[in-house]
């Protein structure tokens, strides 16, 4: 039997001289073999330790064996210990008191060693069978909890995974409408662009030239678009790049501003909003209307912010109908994630939007008002 099994074996007898005697009858089992003088040290011993069998002498001066026994089954832990009684007289009456005890057998002394060791035996290969399912239990119950564990936090996984997957399904839902709406955009700008560039007045290759001027300067401002997500861009050249198309009706004036890559991001789509809706409904629908285009730094409440201006007139007269569409309420959007909602005036003259924004949500350096610029450009 492997020693890390050892069972515990206690030995309860007054006389000294039988110790040696029940320790040379069970050596044999290789067990450990704890040998006590009386009841109250058997007691103690059954605080400090579980035994698989308790060999108890009934007739012991003090504390007698039954009393021992009475004492050993009022405690919890000790209550099923197997209690073998060890007596030099076969009395029924007394072994009728040690088996109300919870006595398990009874041993005549002196003892045959043949048959201690077989009966001790039985009640060790117990002992160490309810050990040995006890610790099954015990590991089983913690891989049981290992186990839950794994699967709540699989479970977590998996519900963060779909919560994840919902949320890309949404965002692939809102970037297919903006980009099917941004297409459509892009088609009436390349219209309206072509529409007043390809005029009887012209000659086709001045026609022509213009034409694919004008269209690279609309390509040049997707590019600052994609660069402007990795590096940022100014203010300035966000406006002309989106505007390059109508160049010659434009007029934009304000302080160096550089731009954050996520605002300067922003702008650029809020801008072609305001331009794509303007080339088609607004002041750049027709050969008369302009767009004035102005920001400044101001302080208010001791915070600064960006105060930004589209302004149009000239252009067809305004009619409000009451219902913002999918651009306006995208320029919506897209200003309230600079923590400045836009403010969008259909004026029967042309649409004006005012944009106010504090500055630490767009960048880190505030503008100098001394190098304010006023320019009108054109291609």
């Amino acid at each position: 039997m492997d020693s890390s099994e050892r069972a515990d074996i206690l030995v309860v007898d007054d006389l000294p001289e039988k110790h040696l005697v029940y320790r040379t009858s069970l050596e044999e089992l290789d067990q450990n073999v704890i040998t006590v003088l009386s009841g109250d040290e058997a007691l103690r011993q059954l605080l400090e330790r579980d035994f698989a069998v308790i060999l108890l002498d009934v007739n012991m001066p003090g504390m007698s064996g039954h009393d021992t026994a009475r004492l050993i089954r009022q405690r919890k832990r000790s209550r099923y210990t197997p209690i073998i009684f060890i007596t030099a007289f076969a009395d029924d009456a007394q072994a009728a008191e040690g088996y109300a005890l919870g006595a398990v057998d009874y041993i005549l002394s002196p003892v045959v060693p043949e048959i201690l060791r077989a009966k001790v035996k039985v009640f060790v290969e117990l002992h160490q069978v309810r050990t040995q399912l006890a610790q099954s239990h015990a590991l089983l119950e913690q891989r049981v909890a290992q186990r839950t564990a794994e699967l709540d936090k699989s479970t977590e996984r998996l519900q963060a995974e779909v919560g994840e997957r919902r949320r890309a399904e949404e965002r692939l839902t809102v970037l297919v409408r903006e980009l099917s709406h941004r297409v459509k955009n892009i088609l009436a700008v390349l219209q309206s662009i072509a529409n007043r560039t390809l005029v009887p007045s012209r000659s086709v290759e001045e026609a022509n030239d213009i034409l694919c001027g004008r269209l690279q300067a609309l390509g040049h401002a997707h590019e600052l678009l994609i660069n402007a997500s990795w590096d940022g861009a100014a203010l300035e050249d966000i406006v002309i790049s989106e505007l390059a198309g109508f160049s010659e009706r434009v007029r934009i004036s304000g302080v160096p501003m550089n731009l954050s890559a996520s605002a300067a991001q922003t702008f650029a789509l809020i801008v072609h909003e305001l331009s794509t809706n303007a080339a088609k409904y607004g002041s750049l629908s027709n050969s008369d209307g302009k767009v004035d285009i102005t920001w400044c730094v101001s302080s208010a409440d001791a915070m600064p912010h960006l105060d930004f201006h589209w302004t149009e007139h000239g252009g067809p007269t305004v009619v409000d109908k009451g219902r913002k569409g999918f651009g306006f309420s995208l320029i919506t959007a897209m200003g309230q994630t600079l923590t400045g909602s836009p403010v969008i005036d259909l004026r029967p003259d042309g649409l004006i939007c005012r944009m106010r924004v504090p500055l630490e949500t767009i960048t880190s350096a505030r503008p100098s008002v001394e190098n304010e610029f006023v320019r009108d450009f054109a291609v």
